[in-house]
């Protein structure tokens, strides 16, 4: 019986298939990667190779970064800003735009910074704000400026290796006979194929590898940039940028506890509202879908976070929080204090869980009575929203997006200057003051010199952490 030539197949066919259109696809991602990072400059958009890791780990040396061309007096807090370096001609900078001074000067500060930049930037020198961030393709020239010869010739030698295994199944693909058993790689009864349907074959290697690029890029690509743009976000990028700050729609203090580790609290507002950790008060470390929070531990001790300067007490205002209580003992939350000690001598405009669990807000009147309405038990060890509002004759508590309470016999707060704190705070005179120590978790405080309505607390509390 003649044996079928068809069912005759060399062995190593298929792992020198499956090297070689491996290594096809990984030249073609890098080549495409690398064309894709240039396209944005054929619409004057400033593209620039990181060489730092000032950014890290949001924004790595050898990243290539897109900035969208923006006015310099348009910028806000939060966002990365690409600005001609004020400390050096020829350079450029791409840092976190941290608050805006009074002057109007920009005030960076790279995510692997301790401290801001030292020199403010002007308004005319911002170039754009981070928008697109292609990973790896710069490294070439980040080695070349290093003069890292090494890293840049091994580089080029596994390049070469991947270009001499992309091309060999060359044999295999187009139908020659085994060399070693002579057998056939394709059915002798069916039609050859042809050059044409070949190079039809060639091209699907690109497309292929376009096709994972996009995927794998897409979900990676300026994952640490802060503050998506109109125009950005009509672009579909806004997806791509997971660690971004929540929009602080106008508060004049805005703690997301997203910082590196250290005492130091950033104020993500603008308004230059910094603050610190004392005791042991700290945060939550978390990746970007994790969202970082602090906690504030049951020690007994005096911890706590604190506004580093006194400003004066206001008499309109909103504060806002999201918390999650672990015991029902109780404890302030968040609120306004005259003193950085615990025992501060005057103390409201607060946040705190009573001793049976249930949330309070407490403002205190110019002729220094306190005023206070609570709603619900909160102490369950889950997270809630809570919003406390204030202007004369009206003193407002939402709790997760809800109105919970109101009352209207307020009309002037006592004046002082003092201090925004979460945590931590004497409760001395307030009704079912329990323990002063609040045990739990708090994230994305916020103050505001208006009062927010109804409708904007439930679009906060809808927009989650």
């Amino acid at each position: 019986m003649t044996r079928n030539p068809t069912t005759a197949r060399c062995a190593g066919d298929l792992p020198r298939l499956l090297l070689a259109v491996t290594a096809r696809t990984v030249l073609w991602s890098v080549l495409l990667l690398a064309v894709w990072a240039m396209l944005p400059a054929a619409v004057d958009w400033r593209v620039t190779t990181v060489v730092s890791e000032s950014m890290a780990p949001a924004v790595r040396a050898g990243d290539v970064v897109a900035a969208l061309p923006v006015d310099g007096t348009s910028v806000s807090a939060g966002q990365v800003l690409l600005v001609e370096d004020p400390d050096h001609d020829d350079r450029r900078r791409l840092h976190r735009l941290e608050r805006i001074e009074t002057d109007g000067g920009l005030r960076l500060r790279g995510d692997a910074n301790p401290e801001p930049d030292r020199t403010a930037v002007r308004p005319g020198a911002v170039l754009g704000v981070g928008v697109l961030r292609f990973p790896f393709v710069g490294l070439p020239s980040v080695w070349i400026r290093n003069g890292d010869w090494l890293t840049l010739v091994t580089a080029a030698l596994a390049a070469g290796a991947l270009a001499v295994i992309a091309r060999s199944d060359r044999a295999l693909r187009s139908g020659e006979p085994c060399p070693r058993c002579g057998a056939p790689r394709w059915d002798l009864h069916a039609t050859a194929i042809g050059a044409e349907e070949r190079s039809t074959n060639a091209m699907a290697f690109p497309v292929i590898a376009a096709a994972l690029l996009v995927a794998v890029t897409g979900s990676t690509a300026g994952a640490g940039f802060s503050g998506a743009t109109g125009t950005a976000a009509a672009l579909g990028t806004a997806e791509s940028f997971a660690c971004f700050h929540r929009d602080t729609d106008g508060a004049v203090l805005a703690w997301d506890f997203a910082e590196k580790d250290g005492p130091l609290v950033r104020d993500v507002s603008g308004h230059g509202a910094d603050g610190r950790f004392v005791g042991q008060a700290s945060r939550v470390d978390q990746d970007c879908s994790g969202d970082p929070w602090s906690t504030y531990p049951s020690t007994g001790t005096d911890d706590y976070a604190l506004t580093d300067t006194k400003v004066a007490g206001p008499q309109v205002f909103s504060i806002e929080v999201w918390f999650r209580s672990a015991d029902s003992s109780g404890g302030r939350i968040f609120g306004f204090t005259s003193d950085t000690a615990p025992a501060s001598t005057y103390r409201d405009r607060h946040l705190y869980v009573d001793s049976t669990g249930v949330l309070r807000f407490g403002v205190q009147g110019s002729n220094a009575f306190n005023f206070a309405i609570g709603a619900g038990t909160v102490a369950d060890g889950s997270w809630h929203h809570a919003v406390a509002t204030f202007e004369a004759r009206s003193m407002t508590l939402y709790v997760d997006g809800q109105f919970a309470a109101r009352r209207t016999d307020a009309i002037t707060l006592r004046q002082y200057d003092g201090h925004w704190r979460t945590g931590r705070g004497t409760l001395a005179g307030w009704p079912g003051a329990g323990t002063y120590n609040f045990t739990g978790d708090v994230d994305s405080a916020r103050v505001y010199d208006r009062v927010l309505d109804a409708a904007a607390v439930a679009e906060h509390f809808a927009a989650g952490r």
